[in-house]
């Protein structure tokens, strides 16, 4: 995967799933290499204003190469000697007005967010120190507490951010006595013009013994640049070895590379060892340089991306901002997140509500419209009747005037006659007529009260009939 101003969307997957992994990633060891400080404003070794240029004009004679400056044999002739000490007071200088690169943040940040197990380092301009990350394995204290005990090796050993596997350019070391000291505008001075200061502690024992009348033995060391060069053993390989040790137990599940071409034989154990020990777990291996990784690494990198280191932490940005935040910026934004989630919500809720009414509103209706079709379609049934129910008779005044014998309707109810035909036959003459005033009003009569009326006025017309058969006889 190479990145671009655009990349393809193969590639664009490929970096998400790289984003990912990173920041999942519990515990994460790096190895970093020259490609990191390269835009730090440390001039490179083979360019016009490179390094090795700077020395040739001060050295025209010499034909010593670039590589040969960072090898053990250049201390076997006094011009090579004297190259190579103006060659570091170079590097020096640069290394304390350069800068720390975007990649340099990153690794404090995957240290601020406890997801830094280690960092080794090529590299010898200590620049992570600029950002205060705990570098340098100081010799004679981890083999103090080595010999006495190894828990406190441990905890020593893990308070180390970065382990620099080539040595620390900002300090100076004996090459007889292997002590360290610092870096004085005396000593820069001297090494500018290919000179070399005496290590004040031989040069002490030295008097001793001269004064003492003792044997002398051995020489003065001086003092060069405490770093590792091609073929020289390492003073700390001991205490990297058992540190190692210690890291491949913590159960590491990522292991990145970045800015280094894998090239260093020393270099290449400790990636193998890493990598086969973290892929077995589960873990995963990321690749970051500008040039791409020879084929004997096929089957120990999961992930190669091939860019400038800044611009692979960049798209980690775009990619998961969140990890590059502080806790007080995760505080806030999560804070501001749920406030516009909640007038949100408080709006949807609103929306809502006004078009729940406005459904419940369209339901109703149409439950409505629908109950009074359907009781236009469906008969009314008839009323239940009830007791003792009021009949209201028509207000007109009809005659009331009766008479017995006639053949004129009777409007009430009348029984059936009981007495024969013979018994009840009167002569004409004789007929009884009940008359009715006409002017006397007619009110109204319940049901119950015309049939009482019906059968008193039967008895009355028995009573008449029965006279009016006596008096005959």
């Amino acid at each position: 995967m190479t990145l671009k101003n655009h990349i393809s969307a193969e590639d664009s997957i490929k970096l998400h799933e790289v984003a990912k992994t990173i920041f999942k990633a519990k515990k994460t060891t790096l190895l970093t290499g020259a490609g990191i400080s390269c835009n730090a404003g440390i001039p490179d070794f083979r360019s016009d204003d490179g390094l090795y240029n700077i020395v040739k004009a001060k050295y025209p004679t010499s034909f010593i190469k670039g590589q040969d400056l960072f090898d053990i044999s250049l201390f076997r002739n006094s011009t090579t000697l004297s190259i190579f000490g103006t060659f570091m007071e170079g590097l020096y200088k640069h290394s304390l007005r350069a800068k720390a690169t975007e990649t340099h943040k990153f690794i404090k940040t995957l240290k601020e967010k406890n997801k830094l197990l280690r960092c080794y380092t090529q590299n010898i301009d200590s620049l992570e120190k600029s950002i205060n990350l705990n570098c340098g394995i100081n010799t004679a204290e981890f083999n103090e507490i080595e010999h006495n005990s190894n828990k406190l090796f441990r905890e020593n050993w893990k308070s180390l951010d970065v382990v620099q596997l080539h040595g620390n350019l900002h300090k100076l070391s004996c090459t007889q006595c292997f002590s360290h000291f610092e870096w004085t505008p005396q000593t820069q001075l001297m090494l500018e013009q290919g000179e070399y200061p005496e290590c004040e502690n031989c040069h002490l024992k030295y008097q001793e013994r001269l004064y003492s009348g003792k044997r002398l033995t051995g020489t003065i060391g001086i003092l060069r640049p405490d770093i590792v060069l091609y073929g020289e053993n390492h003073p700390q390989s001991e205490i990297l070895a058992k540190g190692l040790n210690i890291d491949l137990s913590m159960r590491c599940d990522l292991l990145l590379i970045m800015g280094t071409s894998l090239k260093v034989d020393g270099v290449k154990k400790l990636v193998r060892s890493l990598s086969k020990t973290i892929r077995e777990r589960g873990g995963k291996v990321i690749f970051v340089n500008k040039t791409p990784l020879s084929k004997q690494w096929a089957g120990l990198v999961d992930y190669e991306v091939l860019c400038d280191c800044d611009d692979f932490v960049r798209a980690l940005k775009s990619e998961i901002p969140d990890l590059f935040l502080t806790q007080e910026q995760l505080d806030s934004k999560k804070l501001a997140k749920g406030n516009s989630t909640m007038k949100s919500t408080i709006n949807v809720k609103k929306e809502c509500n006004k078009e729940v009414k406005k459904e419940i509103k369209r339901e109703v209706k149409k439950e409505i419209l629908a109950d009074m079709k359907s009781e236009s379609d469906v008969l009314t049934p008839p009323t239940t009747p009830s007791k003792n129910r009021t009949v209201l008779l028509p207000k007109s005044k009809p005659s009331l005037k009766r008479s017995f014998g006639e053949n004129k309707p009777n409007n009430l109810p009348s029984p059936s006659p009981s007495f024969s035909e013979d018994i009840i036959k009167v002569e004409s003459d004789s007929d009884v007529a009940t008359d009715c005033d006409d002017d006397v009003p007619l009110k109204s009569f319940s049901t119950s009260e015309l049939n009482r009326s019906s059968s008193k006025r039967i008895k009355t017309d028995d009573t008449l009939a029965h006279s009016q058969k006596r008096l005959r006889v």
